[in-house]
């Protein structure tokens, strides 16, 4: 009863946002705070399983950031920012099986990294996300079995967290790559292409055997190595 309180409220106030945008379209104060509306609006729709709902409120969003960033070309923050929402359009959009929307999106948030990167080369957290949306772009094309495709993207993915680990050692991004390997190998598997995946798996364990005996990545990952020493 009160998120649906709260949802009404949000709906109230991106209608006077729009109301005062049509006097003054330009106005950053205005769309920065529709945006942020719509965001939270969004959030709050996803919480309730209403994700279509979610998904245009969430481009909503995107579009008054946009608008807002292009005011400031310069700004790695902002322009990551930017990313990591059309990211997280991407994963609903996926949710829902709009494969070639998400698609779309994550190649979109990807360019929007790399904006960033070129603003900020030394920003170990640019390299990282764009090490992630990589990595969800590759698990999608899996799923639709573009194993060669896949591939390039997995390859990519860990070229770009090992670009930032190195800026800056972290152990959330270094068990990111780790989580990222294992998908290379798994993909690297379905090519018949044994001895990589293999090399995949191992340099991922180096990682995972740090977590806890019963970790689900570390039992996992050493049940695939135990299936491919076995094979060969």
């Amino acid at each position: 009863m009160q998120q649906q309180q709260t949802i009404q409220t949000y709906l109230q106030a991106i209608e006077i946002y729009n109301a005062a945008l049509r006097f003054a379209p330009q106005n950053w104060k205005i769309l920065k705070r529709k945006a942020r509306a719509c965001d939270q609006l969004s959030q709050l729709y996803s919480q309730q399983q209403q994700y279509q709902h979610a998904i245009d409120t969430l481009k909503q969003a995107v579009a008054g950031y946009e608008m807002e960033f292009s005011q400031t070309l310069n700004d790695a923050l902002n322009i990551s920012y930017l990313g990591m929402l059309i990211e997280r359009l991407a994963e609903l959009q996926v949710s829902q099986k709009q494969y070639a929307q998400a698609f779309d999106s994550y190649q979109q948030a990807i360019s929007i990294y790399e904006a960033a990167i070129a603003l900020s080369v030394d920003d170990s957290g640019n390299h990282a996300l764009k090490a992630g949306a990589l990595t969800s772009l590759a698990d999608l094309q899996l799923l639709q079995s573009q194993y060669t495709q896949a591939l390039s993207n997995y390859q990519q993915a860990v070229d770009c967290y090992n670009t930032s680990l190195l800026l800056k050692p972290l152990k959330g991004v270094e068990l990111d790559r780790a989580v990222t390997l294992q998908k290379l190998g798994n993909c690297f598997c379905q090519l018949s292409q044994n001895s990589q995946a293999l090399e995949c798996y191992q340099s991922a364990k180096k990682v995972f055997i740090q977590l806890p005996p019963g970790n689900r990545h570390l039992r996992c990952l050493t049940q695939q190595i135990e299936r491919l020493s076995n094979t060969d």
